[in-house]
C-alpha cells in the first residue's frame, strides 16, 4: 500500500484551483521558502495525525485580508494504491488490502484498485477569533457530494505519519511517554506474565541486596522515625527505601540509550552527542519504529496467535514519514549516508519518506523524477514534476545526470547556461562586475550547454525560471557558424516560441522549412550578426566568432602572456640550424618566413578541427591568435589558465574592455531579475 496523488483545494497557500501532486516511495519538495514545502507536510499531518484544523489553513485570495473573509472551506484528497502497475500478479498477502478493500475504486476493467481519502472543513466567522471550523472525513467512492462515505478513525488510524522537524531533538523521543517513539516501540513488546514475575522477582532481590547496605538501614530508621512524627495514620506507618517501582510501565520509564566505547569509562548518553549525531539518531529511532511494526504485520500474515506474538500490537498499514530539512547539523559527508538510510525506509512495504530540503547536496541524491518544484504565482503555489528526455533518448543519462551535478538551479532566480569549464569561471566574473553578489540576487551560471540544451530550456521553462544561454558560434568549426544559428532556432521551435515571430526576414516573408533544413550550407557569413542580433530577443547569445576562450586571447591577449613563465610559451626554428625562438619574442620580418606562416596554416587547422575550414574567415591577426588559443587551451587546463589571467586584469580593466556579448548579457540579466542600476 503505498501514497500516489495528493490534491489540494484552497488549503492554505494552494488556490481554488485543484492542485495535483504525485507522491513516490521518496518524494523531495524543493523550491524558496514559502513555497509550500511545509504546507504539503502540514496536510497529511491533518489527514492522519489529528492535527487541529485552525483558520489560518484555510486559503487568502491574494487581493483580500484576513478580516475580509466571511466565510471558506477547503479539501484534501489522498490517494492510495495497492499493486504496482507492472506487477505481473496480484500480492494476495498485501497486508492493507484487508483492511480497505471495501472501499476500493476501479477506474476501468482490470484497472489498478485504489482508495481516495478526503478532508473536507469548513469556515464561518465569529465572535471567536478562530471562527466556526467544521470539519469530516470521507472515502470517496464516487464523483459528487452523494460519492462521500464516513470513514472511521479505526481506518484512518491504519495510516500514521511520523513528523520529523527541522530541528530535531531525540532526546525527547527517548522519553517513554505517550506520543514519543520509544513509546510507539516499547509499547509493541508483547509482555508475557511469566516475564513479568521474572521482572518483579528480579527487582524484589535488588531491593533485599539494597536494603541490607548498613548505609541504607541507617537512613530508612532516620526516615521512619521522623516520618512517625508528623502523622498517626496506620496505612503508611513505615517508609521504606527501595530500588524501584515493580509496576511494569514505571520499570520502562528509567530505559535509556548508552553509546559504547568511549574514550572516558563513561558512557555516552543522548544528549551527550552533537547536533549531527542527534538528527542522525532521531532517524535511527524511526527504522527501528518500523521494523518492529514489519515484524508485527510478518507475524499476522503468518497468524501467529496472539500468545505466542514477540510484538501485541495491530500495526498501521502504512507509516508516512515527513522530514523536514534532513540536511540540518549533519556534516556533507554524512548526507549521503542519511539519504541511504532514507532509502531503505521507502523500499519496505510499510513506508514511505516525503522530506523538504533547501540543500543542493541533498537534492543531487535524489533522482529528478522523485522531485516536485514548489513557486509561488500570483499568491498561490504552484507544483511541478521534473520533465526528462525519454529513457531511450541517447539526451536521458546525460541530461539525468548534469541536473544531479547541478541542482542549484532548482533554487535560482536566473540560470546563465554556458558551453562548459570555460564559461563557469568567466560569465561570473564579469558578471559581478554590474551586479554586487550573484548569490544574493539569486544567480546560477551551470555549464549545461551543448547539444542537450533544449532539455534544460523545457525544463527551466517548466519550473519558469528565466534564463540566458551563452553558445559558442564555431565559426568554420563542422557544425558551426549557420549550422550553430540554426541549431539555437530549431531548438528555440522546439520549446513553442512561435514560428513567424522567430523566422520572419524583412520585407515579411518567413523563412521555409526547406530554407531552415539547409541553413547550415549557407555560404558567407555576411548577414549572420543580423540573426545572432535577433537570437539575442529570445536570451540566447554567442561567443563570436570561435569560442569563449578564443574571445578572451582576442580582447586580453597581454594578461594571458603574462602568465608565462621566463621559459614557456610556443616556440618555432626560423632558420635552419638556428635555436628556436619563442613566438612573441618575432620580429616583424621573421613573422613573414614561410616557416611561420606554415606554423600559423597548422594551428588553425588544429583549432578548427578536422573537418573545420581554412580560416578564410578569419582576419589575419585572427588566424596568428589560433597559434595562441592552441598553446593556452589545447594543450593546456582551460580553467587554470583563465584563472591565471583574471589575477593579472583589474576590475576596471575587465569592464572597459569587456566583450559586447558580456555586456548584453549583463544587461539582459539585469532587465529578467528587475535590478535597479
Amino acid at each position: 500500500m503505498k501514497l500516489t496523488k495528493l490534491v489540494f483545494n484552497n488549503y492554505r497557500c494552494f488556490g481554488p484551483t485543484d492542485t495535483t501532486i504525485n507522491i513516490s516511495d521518496l518524494t523531495a519538495f524543493i523550491g524558496n521558502n514559502s513555497s509550500g514545502k511545509t504546507t504539503v507536510l502540514s496536510a497529511l499531518r491533518k489527514l492522519f495525525g489529528n492535527f487541529k484544523i485552525t483558520k489560518s489553513d484555510f486559503h487568502i485570495p491574494l487581493d483580500k485580508s484576513p478580516e475580509e473573509i466571511t466565510e471558506g472551506n477547503f479539501y484534501i484528497e489522498a490517494y492510495f494504491e495497492f499493486f504496482e502497475e507492472d506487477s505481473e500478479g496480484l500480492d494476495e498477502d498485501d497486508y492493507g488490502i484487508a483492511q480497505y478493500f471495501e472501499n476500493f475504486i476501479v477506474d476501468h476493467p482490470g484497472g489498478n484498485p485504489y482508495i481516495v481519502i478526503r478532508l473536507d472543513a469548513n469556515y464561518e466567522k465569529g465572535s471567536s477569533p478562530e471562527g466556526i471550523i467544521d470539519f469530516k472525513y470521507h472515502y470517496v467512492v464516487n464523483k459528487g457530494e452523494e460519492g462521500l462515505k464516513p470513514i472511521s478513525a479505526h481506518d484512518r488510524n491504519k495510516i500514521q505519519v511520523i513528523y520529523i522537524p527541522a530541528v530535531r531533538n531525540p532526546s525527547e523521543q527517548l522519553k517513554n511517554a505517550t506520543g514519543t517513539i520509544l513509546w510507539r516501540i516499547l509499547n509493541q513488546i508483547n509482555w508475557k506474565e511469566s516475564d513479568k514475575e521474572k521482572i518483579n522477582k528480579k527487582i524484589d532481590e535488588l531491593d533485599k541486596v539494597v536494603a541490607e547496605q548498613s548505609g541504607i538501614n541507617i537512613v530508612k530508621k532516620v526516615v521512619s522515625s521522623s516520618w512517625k512524627n508528623y502523622h498517626n495514620d496506620s496505612r503508611y506507618n513505615e517508609a521504606n527505601i527501595k530500588f524501584g517501582s515493580s509496576d511494569l510501565d514505571n520499570i520502562l520509564k528509567k530505559l535509556e540509550v548508552e553509546f559504547t566505547p568511549t574514550h572516558t569509562e563513561k558512557a555516552f548518553k543522548v544528549d551527550d552527542l552533537g547536533d549531527g549525531l542527534k538528527s542522525l539518531f532521531y532517524l535511527t529511532l524511526i527504522n527501528t519504529l518500523l521494523e518492529l511494526e514489519n515484524e508485527a504485520i510478518t507475524e499476522i500474515k503468518n497468524r501467529v496467535s496472539i500468545e505466542e506474538r514477540v510484538l501485541n500490537i495491530d500495526p498501521p498499514a502504512l507509516t508516512l514519514i515527513l522530514v523536514e530539512e534532513p540536511e540540518n547539523h549533519v556534516s556533507p559527508h554524512l548526507l549521503g549516508k542519511v539519504i541511504k538510510n532514507l532509502n531503505n525506509i521507502r523500499n519496505r512495504n510499510n513506508s514511505q519518506v516525503l522530506i523538504t530540503s533547501h540543500s543542493p547536496s541533498i537534492i543531487k541524491r535524489v533522482e529528478p523524477t522523485e522531485i516536485r518544484h514548489l513557486r509561488i504565482e500570483n499568491g498561490t503555489t504552484i507544483a511541478k514534476e521534473i520533465v526528462l528526455p525519454e529513457k531511450q533518448d541517447e539526451s536521458f543519462k546525460y541530461v539525468k545526470e548534469a541536473i544531479k551535478a547541478y541542482p542549484e538551479l532548482y533554487f535560482s532566480s536566473l540560470v546563465v547556461l554556458g558551453e562548459g569549464d570555460s564559461e563557469d569561471i568567466l560569465i561570473p566574473k564579469f558578471l559581478s562586475l554590474y551586479m554586487d553578489d550573484l548569490d544574493t540576487v539569486g544567480i546560477s551560471v551551470v555549464p549545461l550547454g551543448g547539444r542537450h540544451v533544449n532539455h534544460f530550456w523545457k525544463l527551466l521553462n517548466q519550473l519558469n525560471i528565466p534564463f540566458i544561454t551563452l553558445l559558442d558560434l564555431d565559426k568554420e568549426r563542422e557544425g558551426g557558424g549557420w549550422g550553430r544559428v540554426k541549431y539555437a532556432i530549431k531548438q528555440l521551435l522546439e520549446n513553442d516560441v512561435v514560428r513567424s515571430e522567430l523566422l520572419t526576414l524583412e520585407g515579411g516573408s518567413i523563412l521555409t522549412e526547406d530554407q531552415l533544413e539547409n541553413m547550415h550550407t549557407w555560404e558567407g557569413y555576411e548577414y549572420i550578426g543580423g540573426w545572432i542580433d535577433m537570437l539575442e530577443n529570445y536570451n540566447v547569445y554567442f561567443s563570436s566568432p570561435l569560442d569563449i576562450d578564443f574571445l578572451m586571447i582576442e580582447k586580453f591577449l597581454e594578461y594571458y602572456l603574462m602568465t608565462l613563465e621566463k621559459n614557456e610559451g610556443p616556440r618555432i626554428k626560423i632558420i635552419e640550424n638556428e635555436k628556436q625562438k619563442r613566438i612573441h619574442e618575432l620580429t616583424d620580418e621573421e613573422k613573414q618566413s614561410t616557416i611561420y606562416q606554415d606554423r600559423i596554416k597548422s594551428d588553425v587547422t588544429r583549432a578548427l578541427k578536422e573537418k573545420g575550414g581554412n580560416g578564410h574567415t578569419y582576419t589575419k591577426k585572427q588566424k596568428e591568435l589560433m597559434i595562441w588559443y592552441s598553446y593556452f587551451f589545447l594543450n593546456r587546463g582551460k580553467p587554470v589558465t583563465h584563472l591565471q589571467a583574471l589575477n593579472y586584469i583589474a576590475d576596471d580593466v575587465l569592464q572597459a574592455n569587456i566583450p559586447d556579448v558580456f555586456k548584453n548579457i549583463a544587461d539582459k540579466a539585469t532587465l529578467l531579475l528587475n535590478i535597479e542600476e
